[in-house]
């Protein structure tokens, strides 16, 4: 796996008494914090001037670039970065520092950078550190395919030495964000080159190097012969064979599995029920839940986390032919309940139905979660800015909201009332895979994996609005344009909480 972060020098000294390319320095709109009063008294006052003038408002996002000619200024360039009202300073105002950071060196070039690390009393020094580490390393993240395309990289980054021990700090930040380049990676990955088949083995490859990991594949018609007619049927217009891709790790003692599952349709054209040119061209990013889990195992797996976790991959493609499902077939899924199909289109539903029941009958899982880009109806309620979360248990809710805060991975609990069961009742079936047609999509999406998942604590994320940025999407600057890696932080999180790990710098 490639190093993500840059080599990182601590110094006793002010990081603008070395020289480097640039110092990048945190303004708010209402106050200037010690660091950059000293650095002004040093510049004559040139920062209080520009504020003055309406030139340094330090709104989110205001970038000023300063050319210091002063000998006690090592830096050839100052870069201050508007962070807003200093009253809202939040975790997410570090991240999001560390994003406007790392977008601005990778496009300027720049190889060595100095950074001064905003402070604030409701956030420990060791995880302000981290916060501002993870935006920079997200946001200096790409994907090219480009014949020749080389990006000069940050070699290397100057901070003043705290007063803690940087070590689980930084070996932290360079596993999340391995995980989360590797997420960003499958999902970015035309469908062309990372195809069920090319999905696997590049699993295959990923986890050589963790014995502790065991892979296992279920594929083509074994699928049938073992009663996955969801997974086997949603894939099988395709010439490349569907299959269920399973990951264990077992890092606790005498415990159930934890069970992730996450949606990989590796290219969805919507089946017979084809999608508009227009639908189908961002559907490579329908795989982003599959890609989302492997990158939370990797993650685990790297950190030899304390939990025995599985993790399911039903990896298909979803292509008319002359093979496809059909609307009205009925399927008798892995489990004995019977789905009819309203909608080829609605197959992400399908092939996770056949993974939870796999989970909870075979692996004993005591506790399921899934991960989706599901519906475009979650889109519709919560847009580019949160998952929907669907859960049976209020001690799951709970976690993920803590874990939602502590990743900065948005989401937003949705209801999941009798009705929607009702919803979605078949007149020839047990079920069937939609709702009542323009009302309410993710729930009816929700309510029909549920059903797989009675008798276990369960949580269903609808990442479809926040999986990938879209062009008319909100930008942060740690999520460069195409996969977020949304999800692997938030599972990350829950994992570590389910657990109550202790980890000394997170407070």
């Amino acid at each position: 796996m490639r190093k993500i972060t840059p080599e990182i020098i601590f110094v006793k000294e002010d990081p603008w008494r070395i020289e480097t390319e640039v110092l990048y320095l945190p303004v708010f709109e209402n106050k200037f914090t010690e660091d950059v009063e000293k650095l002004d008294h040093l510049l004559d006052g040139e920062l209080n001037r520009l504020r003055k003038l309406g030139d340094l408002k330090g709104r989110v996002g205001e970038i000023i670039r300063i050319y210091p000619r002063i000998p006690e200024i090592k830096v050839k360039r100052i870069i201050t970065i508007g962070l807003g009202p200093y009253e809202k300073f939040s975790e997410e105002t570090l991240r999001i520092y560390g994003g406007y950071i790392g977008s601005d060196a990778k496009n300027s070039g720049y190889e060595s950078i100095s950074i001064i690390t905003p402070h604030s009393d409701k956030i420990l020094s060791d995880r302000s550190l981290y916060l501002v580490l993870e935006g920079f390393n997200l946001s200096i993240y790409t994907f090219s395919l480009k014949t020749g395309d080389e990006i000069r990289g940050i070699k290397k980054i100057i901070l003043k030495e705290p007063a803690f021990d940087t070590k689980p700090v930084l070996e932290r930040v360079e596993v999340l964000s391995e995980a989360i380049y590797i997420a960003r990676d499958i999902a970015n990955t035309p469908a062309s080159d990372m195809n069920p088949e090319k999905l696997e083995n590049y699993v295959r490859d990923l986890f050589k190097e963790f014995p502790d990991v065991e892979i296992f594949v279920i594929r083509g018609r074994e699928l049938v012969e073992r009663g996955m007619n969801g997974i086997y049927s949603v894939g099988k217009g395709s010439s490349v064979e569907p299959r269920l891709i399973i990951l264990r790790y077992k890092g606790a003692q005498n415990e159930s599995p934890i069970a992730l599952v996450g949606k990989t349709v590796t290219f969805d054209a919507g089946g017979l029920d084809l999608k508009t040119p227009q639908g189908m061209r961002d559907m490579k990013f329908d795989k982003s839940g599959g890609a989302a889990v492997i990158g939370v195992m990797y993650a685990v797996a790297k950190s030899r986390l304390p939990v025995n976790l599985v993790v399911l991959i039903p990896a298909v493609e979803n292509l008319p032919s002359g093979s496809s499902y059909k609307p009205g077939d009925v399927l008798r899924m892995y489990g004995g309940l019977t789905v009819e199909i309203d909608n080829t289109d609605a197959e992400g539903r399908v092939i996770m139905a056949d993974a939870i029941s796999y989970a909870k009958k075979d692996l004993g899982a005591k506790i399921i979660i899934d991960i989706a880009t599901l519906t475009g109806a979650i889109v519709v309620a919560l847009g580019n800015h949160a998952a929907g979360l669907f859960t049976n248990s209020e001690r799951l809710a709970e976690i993920f909201t803590k874990a939602s805060e502590r990743s900065g991975d948005r989401l937003w609990r949705m209801p999941l009332w009798e009705e929607y069961f009702e919803d979605i009742k078949s007149e020839v079936a047990d079920i069937k895979n939609t709702g009542v047609a323009g009302a309410a999509g993710a729930q009816a999406g929700a309510a029909f994996l549920a059903k797989f998942a009675e008798d276990v604590e369960w949580a269903h994320l609808d990442i479809a609005g926040v999986a990938w940025v879209q062009q008319e999407g909100p930008k942060k600057p740690y999520y460069p344009k195409g996969a977020t890696g949304y999800g692997v932080r938030l599972l990350y999180e829950f994992l570590e909480i389910l657990r109550s790990s202790k980890l000394v710098f997170l407070g």
